[in-house]
């Protein structure tokens, strides 16, 4: 067996300075532009090409929009999956698969967030000279909802009330404090800014040390426990990237090897979905099967990788990985390539973009390494991983195959959305406002009919100080669904 897809050709920019920049679709153009020249290859080699969907602007063909843009051939195929952080890697997974099965030679990958242009125009009460947005088009369109109408009303309903459950999940499980916990977060988020400092496209440069990310102070005021802002993922960026795709097929005949990054192997897995009906809080088995999976398909054990880009939106996540790879924070390996979602910018769906990108440029710099690149979508949901080497140092094993997503297995914890009797917290966090006050907790709760379901606390300001006095998890309370309001209210006992 061998590989049977290579990345040819990687292009990225970033936009500074309050530069305004062109709408998504233009930006990926431009991205698709620099990894098509990168490449080497005409733009009418082109079979396939492949948008991940922006969060900043709305289209009613993006696809149609690029290939416009950057004057591709109307007769280009064109490939969507539903957004999410896996995004890239779901498009790569099956573009490679299709490869394998010589039904493509030449594609181009790309994607792009415009969010900070957007949101400058915004401020001043402006419209940018973009095309009409399709106001009807939503662009996490193709899934089910990020959560549940139940965890919505209580507060777990996007990216940053989620991954802080987790973080406090994972200190519980291993029976650490407050303080070492947010440590070892601040510790890894650090190692990725140093990272980031070398990074040409990297959005924060500045590299905060491991106390300057965990102090929490005015200009790094906690957002959701035990996160503070620079521990969170930056969104407001203007970045694109796109990496160009050839077939075994194509490189033989026209391409340089020297140049190419074989993909040794990919696979993609699905939580359960809903994060309060995950058997546990404190590990991700999808994530684990995913990377598990992808190393068995390269013929590459965990201790061979010698780099990383772990899928970093929050520290938990990056933890979620390192256990799955049977290794810990103080691996010596980088984590990150560019620097992570935190520092090197994380534009929405796309980051993996820049991943994929970065690892292109450090194989050519070291042909024989092997990389492993994770991608994360929605509420810890979607997971996919990718090994990549040099085009000539292929492992013989190597099986080349990648696949899309499949199911985990396992069986969700049964709900109920309106509980009255004891609990158990088995997870928890605190949603702080911008004066730094409490403005809502959120916890996760063992029923004792073996049932899971969620609430809040009816005195946010009075569960803050209880809560950082002892340790939450495992301690017993009551909780009462409010019927008129749809709430659950948990009180400790």
């Amino acid at each position: 067996m061998s590989a049977h897809a290579f990345l040819l050709g990687a292009g990225q920019y970033t936009w500074r300075n309050d530069v305004d920049a062109p709408h998504p679709a233009a930006a990926m153009a431009h991205a698709a532009g620099l990894a098509l020249n990168d490449a080497c290859i005409p733009q009418h080699n082109v079979d396939l090409i492949a948008c991940v969907e922006p969060l900043s602007w709305n289209y009613s063909n993006l696809a149609a929009t690029v290939t416009a843009e950057l004057g591709l051939d109307e007769s280009v195929e064109h490939l969507w999956v539903p957004a999410g952080g896996t995004s890239p890697q779901d498009l790569l997974h099956q573009i490679a698969d299709r490869m394998a099965n010589g039904e493509l030679d030449v594609a181009l990958i790309c994607g792009a967030e415009s969010m900070r242009t957007r949101r400058r125009y915004a401020k001043r009460q402006q419209t940018p000279e973009w095309p009409t947005r399709a106001e009807d088009v939503n662009p996490m369109r193709g899934q089910q909802p990020f959560s549940s109408a139940l965890e919505i009303r209580h507060g777990l309903r996007a990216p940053i009330q989620v991954f802080p459950v987790f973080e406090n999940a994972i200190r519980a499980a291993h029976g650490r404090s407050a303080e070492t916990q947010s440590n070892i977060a601040a510790g890894i988020l650090a190692k990725n800014a140093r990272v980031a400092v070398d990074n040409p496209y990297a959005w924060f440069r500045d590299a905060p040390s491991q106390a300057d990310i965990a102090t929490i102070s005015t200009d790094n005021r906690l957002i959701v426990a035990p996160y503070t802002k620079r521990m969170n993922a930056i969104m407001d960026v203007d970045q694109c990237a796109a990496v160009t795709v050839v077939s075994a097929r194509w490189l033989n005949t026209h391409g340089d090897k020297l140049r190419a990054a074989a993909i040794l192997g990919g696979a993609g897995m699905e939580e359960i979905w809903n994060p309060i009906e995950r058997q546990s809080l404190a590990q991700c088995h999808a994530m684990e099967r995913a990377i598990s999976l992808a190393l068995e398909k390269s013929a590459t054990t965990a201790e061979e990788i010698d780099a990383m880009d772990l899928y970093s939106c929050f520290p938990s996540a990056i933890q979620f990985a390192l256990q799955a790879l049977g290794t810990d924070a103080n691996d010596p390996r980088p984590f990150s390539l560019t620097g992570g979602l935190a520092y090197a910018g994380g534009p929405g769906n796309a980051y993996v973009l820049h991943s994929l990108a970065t690892a292109l440029t450090r194989i050519r710099k070291q042909p024989d390494a092997r990389l492993l690149i994770t991608g994360i979508g929605m509420a810890n949901t979607k997971h996919a991983a990718t090994v990549l080497t040099g085009a000539d140092h292929v492992p013989p094993a190597a099986t080349g195959q990648t696949t899309y997503r499949e199911p985990l297995g396992e069986t969700p914890r049964e709900v109920d959305p309106a509980p009255s009797g004891p609990a158990t917290v088995c997870g928890y966090t605190i949603e702080y406002g911008r004066d730094g006050s409490p403005e809502n907790v959120i916890y996760i709760l063992d029923l004792a009919n073996g049932k899971r379901t969620i609430a809040n606390s009816a005195n946010p300001h009075a569960h803050d100080i209880e809560l950082k006095q002892a340790e939450p998890t495992g301690r017993r309370g009551s909780v009462v669904a409010h019927h008129d309001s749809g709430q659950n209210i948990f009180e400790f006992t």
